[in-house]
């Protein structure tokens, strides 16, 4: 039974919660570590990880999983660093979001569909590149629409 000040379920069987608890983690090498992280993400009841600076490539995909989280994975290709990477608790009604191709930023985003258009980015701008040159080729660097709140 959940705590009431905690969550509801949705029709779905999908938790509604009333509060989230988020983690930013700059990994500088998710592999390394990830024991850790999956350690502290249950000591402190977190539902959504942000990460940067994961390391990981597309030739692992199954690396660095957590028990009872869904794994979103953006990899840096050509480049031995970077990457982002979100994690959040199976029992949130969480789906990914393609983000359009990004200049000099990385980024992975999802979407809560429990509380309308909350959309969640992990973001990583790498050393010596600037935010004012960091956008995308559309307008808009996260291709939302701007009633969304982005986090």
């Amino acid at each position: 039974m959940t705590a009431p000040e905690r969550s509801q379920l949705n029709s779905v069987g999908r938790l509604k919660p009333k509060n989230i608890t988020m983690l930013s983690y700059n990994a500088c090498g998710l592999a390394s570590s990830i024991l850790d992280l999956e350690q502290c993400a249950l000591e402190y009841s977190v539902d959504i990880i942000l990460i940067q600076e994961t390391f990981l490539k597309p030739k692992n995909p199954k690396c660095c999983k957590i028990n009872n989280y869904v794994q979103l994975r953006t990899d840096r290709q050509g480049a031995p660093k970077g990457g982002t990477a979100l994690y959040y608790r199976q029992t949130l009604s969480c789906s990914p979001i393609d983000i359009p191709p990004l200049i000099n930023l990385e980024a992975t985003r999802l979407t809560m569909s429990s509380h309308g258009a909350i959309i969640i980015i992990s973001v990583y701008l790498p050393p010596k590149r600037s935010c004012s040159e960091a956008t995308s080729k559309p307008s808009s660097p996260w291709g939302m629409p701007s009633s969304s709140l982005a986090i």
